[in-house]
């Protein structure tokens, strides 16, 4: 019995629909275009990381965004995997060259392995240049009532991410190790399928809800997003008017590209309000100053102020009676760029 046989055998109906079983042989331009798609997806997510390290602050970005997006994409590259493991099995039954080859009918493996991996980036340095602003967690349920900081938010949340793709991806290693088919998993990765759809809907709405309290761009890549929804409608465009694929391959991601190019207006909008300025965050973790946490302390406050403090160049947190006087920050205070008094600046970074 060949390979491509012996894997095609055993479960049929609806396993073997959902298993691809055989390698494809796509033309020269369908190659280029994969190619592309698998350097594009490699990039992807590092405007996004150099734009927050530059800005040394995470003000605008989502969190929760950013944990969704993670477990939803490494459950969909097991959910491809799960449905390419055939193909996958037969790609490594000859030599490099043949090998190679097979790699055209992995593309969408590879695209979406090498983007989980490229969104993965920025999760670790948002959380580095995170602020430490309280997050308070609650769920009256079970009597779940607590605040912890920003950055401690952020690490549980990784933690948190990392068990749930852990816990995903057992099942299929376990199986493969034992079996070497994609059939008696079938089921579960379109299972896995139907939880990734969900993710996709659900993940930029904390990032809408952060964008519209932001009211700018601020940390927050255009470049990232933008060109990420623009890549989604050609996407949605080759599905439904070249492969005809059901609507339930491309009807969430639409709804997802939907989102982000309305936070993109949003934030642009705000921006074109603000005059092309952001307020300085001047950083928000790895070499805060203590000067300007304390500043940023008396900024956000709405404490009256004595006249005569008023008028000085130092403000005092009439709220806090273990405030110390703070030094009003000078032109271009932040994280570079210039400024003026009211430590509003143009980093130079929009474009990102």
């Amino acid at each position: 019995m060949s390979a491509l046989a012996r894997l095609g055998s055993g479960d049929d109906g609806y396993a073997a629909v959902s298993c691809l079983s055989e390698l494809e042989e796509p033309g020269a331009a369908a190659t280029a275009l994969g190619i592309f798609s698998i350097a594009f997806s490699l990039f992807i997510g590092l405007p996004q990381a150099y734009k927050i390290y530059l800005r040394k602050s995470a003000r605008g970005v989502s969190f929760l965004t950013l944990g969704l997006g993670n477990i939803g994409s490494f459950l969909y590259v097991l959910n491809l995997t799960i449905l390419h493991y055939n193909q996958i099995a037969l790609s490594v039954s000859g030599d490099f060259n043949f090998w190679l080859k097979a790699q055209r009918s992995l593309t969408f493996v590879w695209v979406e392995l090498l983007n989980a991996l490229s969104m993965l980036l920025i999760y670790p340095v948002a959380s580095y240049y995170a602020s430490e602003d309280p997050v308070r967690i609650r769920f009256s349920p079970i009597n779940v009532d607590f605040t912890i900081g920003t950055r401690q938010a952020a690490f549980y949340g990784f933690i948190i991410q990392a068990a749930v793709v852990t816990l995903a991806w057992l099942p299929a290693v376990f199986t493969f190790a034992i079996d070497g088919r994609c059939e008696p998993l079938a089921g579960y990765g379109n299972a896995l399928g139907l939880v990734v759809a969900v993710i996709i809907i659900c993940k930029f709405l904390p990032q809408l809800h952060a964008s519209l309290n932001a009211k700018g761009s601020h940390s927050l890549s255009y470049v990232t997003y933008g060109v990420d929804a623009v890549a989604g409608v050609v996407a949605w465009g080759q599905k439904v008017f070249v492969t005809h694929e059901r609507i339930s391959t491309w009807l969430p991601p639409l709804f997802l590209h939907a989102l982000e190019v309305t936070v993109l207006i949003i934030n642009y909008v705000n921006d074109l309000k603000n005059g092309g300025f952001e307020e300085g965050d001047g950083g928000g973790g790895g070499g805060d100053s203590d000067r300007h946490r304390a500043y940023s302390r008396v900024r956000d406050t709405d404490a009256d102020v004595y006249p005569s403090e008023r008028s000085s160049e130092y403000e005092y947190d009439g709220r806090d009676p273990e405030s110390v006087p703070v030094k009003r920050p000078g032109p271009g205070y932040g994280a570079g760029g210039s400024g003026d008094d009211d430590g509003r600046r143009d980093d130079g970074l929009g474009f990102l």
